[in-house]
């Protein structure tokens, strides 16, 4: 029965409800998710199969009492060893996804300043003379290369904000006076349109929304030269 049912799980959606994730440090997470969704249905069936077998094995077929065992020591090692053990190998499954999900290049390709206010987002590229505002008719679009380890300065100029991207699977705190640093590595092209603050921060909370667009290196080179050009022209007008 156990077997069957491994079987049907591994048949079904790996991600056990989960969306899909889009960048490395997403991947790690969903990894981490999969295997402890994998111990607690082993866990069950183990259990529930115990159970089963006991109660068909043990019932009660008359008034005699059966054979009562004081105590035994083999089996009382077994059942306190083998949870150690499991306890032991999730807790090793938990750092390493920590560790892959939050760890920071030394040399990151794009640097981007992600300021959250009532009640929108502003993007600042670094190095780059590009800056993206979000209205609140208008949100904010933050572009990015795909394959690139894109490091995120994340703050708030008024009260905390929540910087959410679930196919990112990333969730982060804006918090006033704070930078909250974290790298994420895009790794499919497309538009993600769920980004949005997930901290109820005032009347128009749900005005702060926010899309991003991963694109090929050339396409976002492109975007770049495009966005500098805009910065440039006021300024070189008489």
């Amino acid at each position: 029965m156990a077997a069957l049912c491994l079987i049907v799980l591994s048949g079904c959606n790996y991600n056990f409800g989960m969306p899909e994730s889009v960048t490395e440090q997403g991947d790690a997470v969903v990894e981490t998710w999969r295997f402890f969704s994998l111990a607690a249905a082993g866990v069950g069936i183990l259990v529930w199969g115990l159970i089963l077998w006991s109660v068909v094995r043990y019932r009660r077929r008359s008034d005699e009492l059966p054979k009562q065992t004081l105590y035994n020591i083999p089996m009382e090692i077994l059942y306190t060893t083998i949870p150690l053990m499991l306890v032991a190998v999730l807790f090793t499954v938990s750092i390493r996804g920590t560790q892959v999900a939050n760890a920071r290049s030394e040399n990151p390709d794009l640097t981007i300043d992600v300021t959250g206010f009532q009640w929108q987002w502003r993007f600042d590229y670094r190095d780059m003379d590009a800056e993206v505002v979000g209205q609140t008719d208008t949100p904010a679009e933050m572009v990015v290369p795909v394959g690139a380890t894109v490091r995120i300065n994340l703050t708030s100029t008024d009260v905390i904000h929540g910087f959410w991207l679930p196919e990112f699977m990333i969730k982060k705190d804006a918090i006033p006076h704070r930078v909250n640093e974290f790298d994420m590595t895009v790794t499919a092209a497309g538009t993600f349109d769920s980004g949005r603050c997930v901290e109820y921060c005032g009347l128009n909370h749900d005005d702060m929304i926010f899309t991003v667009r991963a694109v090929s290196q050339a396409e976002f080179d492109a975007w770049a030269g495009q966005m500098s050009t805009a910065a440039a022209e006021p300024e070189d007008r008489p």
